[in-house]
């Protein structure tokens, strides 16, 4: 039997994957693992903040039920339950690694309002909360004795084998994308915290990295997958004419911002009582509902209305980036467009993030807790990711404490990482924005089952291309990101097929009239899939 290199391999250097690492570390070596640098990250990203119930006047109950209301009533109950009550322990945690959260002028956390909230209860600090929580974590993680970690290293296969009682984990194999060398890491437990993966979308408000890269290893080992139909639109990425995505934060309409048509009337109070504080899976569906109506290719945010030097004073981020294009965030509308944000559905798991592989972790966007349901409610993704992180580390260490679990001596082939040309490259590249206009424009925001059955039928003759030029290049970071983005878009879009009615993340706007039977439309995409196989 191998002796293995770590107790625990952690992938990803989020607030999940770096808040396991620091719980797990007390007492166990830890390695994490990055696919860029440490701190690039989805966390980085997020501008809002952490729900959590602060207030005297606010109640578990409330934020509970805001949860399940957004989530259309398909969230795991415990699992928010679970969730809500650790919330204010882990802020009080999150204060202990040196995050300063903005305070009101009475001294107390200044807690903001968000779309779905029935009360005040966001902790931020601005409008670049993950930034901030990011670099104090990872402050505190370099600093660790116990944690190593190890940059620019992507996953490639989980290690697996099975035992009486089923499969187990026992590593990871990563691909070193400087070096190109493949090399297998033994562990007495893998930890997948590697985010999301919203560049399956042509536009997405998630960096280059998230390329589903955990969630498709998962699936290759044989792990439960749930959910993957409700993928959560955001409704307001800044509008640029060279199409890069920036987050204008919901933070900004809870602070007042309004949506707008271009000629600046406001429209969301036709969609919902709450006006644009709706649930983020109507405002995204009402907003292109709009642009297509008015045949613009975006709408605006109006905040000239909040008071002057607001916009500058807490939402430094947002301001700065639209002077960058020539616009004025207080005197001049803000153009803006729904992305790809957020991923719904991933790993099944339990309270402490185990999967149905023993020995195996998955936390934070990667996993499927059940939280959020059909559509995730503001703010609750740091906190989802805090909380079962900590829950993820008294499991494992507790189970690490009982027994030192033995790492089977496999002889593992290594396949050597491979080398592109140019020629290659670009038609990898071809391939991977022609998937991501293929899910935006087949299995985004609105769907139809004829759609979506021509949708994979593409993707299985897209998958066999792929596999071909695997083979032909061997282990390299374009090919495996183009087959992961394959697996989750093939997730995404049988179960999107099996879902039979509209609800949240998921909208098909001709369920009534042609959804039918699962088998009937397993026919028909079979069918479709022998046509794509002939051309």
């Amino acid at each position: 039997m191998k002796v293995p290199d770590f107790d625990f391999v952690v992938l990803g250097s989020g607030i999940a994957g770096l808040t396991f690492a620091l719980q797990a570390a007390v007492h166990s070596r830890v390695l994490v693992l990055c696919k860029a640098t440490l701190s690039e990250t989805n966390t980085a990203y997020a501008q809002g903040g952490i729900a959590a119930v602060l207030d005297p006047t606010d109640s578990f109950e409330q934020h509970v039920q805001d949860t399940l209301e957004a989530g259309a009533g398909l969230c795991r109950e415990m699992a928010v339950r679970f969730m809500v009550q650790e919330a204010p322990d882990a802020i009080r945690w999150l204060q202990g690694m040196a995050i300063g959260f903005d305070e009101s002028e009475s001294g107390d956390m200044a807690l903001g309002l968000e779309g779905g909230h029935s009360h005040h209860r966001i902790v931020h600090v601005k409008d670049h909360t993950g930034r901030s929580i990011q670099q104090a974590l990872e402050e505190a993680v370099l600093r660790h004795p116990n944690i190593s970690v190890q940059e620019h290293q992507m996953g490639i296969e989980l290690l697996t084998d099975n035992s009486d009682s089923g499969t187990f984990c026992y590593g990871v194999q990563v691909l070193d994308l400087h070096t190109q060398e493949v090399r297998s890491i033994r562990a007495q437990a893998v930890v997948l915290a590697t985010g999301g993966s919203g560049q399956v979308y042509q536009y997405t408000t998630n960096p280059s990295i998230a390329t589903g890269d955990g969630l498709a290893m998962a699936v290759r080992a044989g792990a439960d997958i749930q959910n993957m139909e409700f993928f959560q639109f955001h409704p307001t990425a800044l509008y640029q004419a060279n199409g890069e995505v920036f987050l204008i934060s919901e933070a900004l309409r809870g602070a007042g911002a309004e949506l707008v048509l271009p000629d600046g009337s406001r429209f969301m109070h036709l969609y919902h009582p709450l006006g644009s504080l709706a649930p983020r899976d109507i405002v995204a569906r009402a907003v292109l509902t709009e642009m297509q109506l008015h045949q613009s290719p975006c709408l605006y945010l109006d905040v000239r209305h909040l008071p002057a030097g607001e916009v500058r004073q807490n939402f430094p981020s947002i301001y700065h980036k639209c002077t960058t294009i020539g616009i004025d965030a207080e005197k001049q509308l803000i153009p803006i467009v729904p992305a790809a944000h957020y991923q719904c559905g991933g790993v099944k798991t339990d309270l402490s993030g185990r999967t149905s592989i023993d020995r195996l972790y998955a936390i934070g966007e990667v996993a499927c807790t059940g939280v959020h349901g059909a559509n995730r409610l503001a703010s609750n993704s740091l906190l989802e990711g805090v909380v079962f992180a900590r829950s993820a580390a008294e499991h494992a260490t507790g189970e690490l404490s009982k027994q030192q679990v033995t790492i089977p001596d496999l002889a593992i082939e290594e396949e050597s990482g491979g080398t592109l040309w140019l020629g290659m490259r670009a038609e990898i590249a071809r391939k991977r924005a022609k998937l991501q206009k293929l899910l935006w424009e087949q299995a985004g925001i609105v769907r139809s089952v004829k759609g979506l059955l021509r949708c994979k039928a593409e993707l299985e003759a897209m998958q066999r291309k792929a596999k071909g030029i695997r083979e032909l290049t061997g282990i390299h970071q374009e090919v495996l990101e183009l087959q992961n983005l394959l697996t989750v878009a093939e997730l995404i879009t049988n179960a999107a097929l099996h879902r039979r009615e509209s609800v949240g993340g998921h909208f098909v706007q001709d369920h009534a009239t042609e959804i039918g039977h699962a088998d009937s439309i397993l026919q028909h995409s079979n069918a479709l899939v022998q046509l794509a196989n002939a051309t």
